[in-house]
């Protein structure tokens, strides 16, 4: 069996940031009708990449966990979620081929 290493953006986050989803019902996040609503909200979240990793490490089936609904972690192959940085530098230069 492989493993896949998947980029995950996230913006930056401390150990001490909140997840998003603590502001609002709960619900939401396991109720199949409120999936996209949760995913909108994970999206924004600062801890977004280190809720995926641990729903992937623990198996989870059930809700909404990093912005994924349970259909979506299932298609995944097994994973490791590494948070993207943001970039200090702008796009690469591309010289001119002259």
């Amino acid at each position: 069996m492989s493993a896949v290493v998947l980029m995950f953006p996230n913006p930056t986050a401390g150990d001490d940031a909140e997840p998003l989803c603590s502001a609002y019902n709960p619900d939401w996040w396991f109720d199949e009708a409120s999936f996209d609503r949760a995913v909108e909200i994970c999206q924004r979240c600062p801890v977004r990449a280190r809720c995926l990793n641990q729903a992937l490490e623990a198996g989870e089936t059930v809700g909404v966990w990093g912005g994924l609904t349970p259909s979506q972690r299932a298609a995944l192959p097994d994973a490791v979620i590494v948070p993207m940085r943001p970039s200090r530098r702008g796009p690469p230069n591309r010289r001119a081929n002259t």
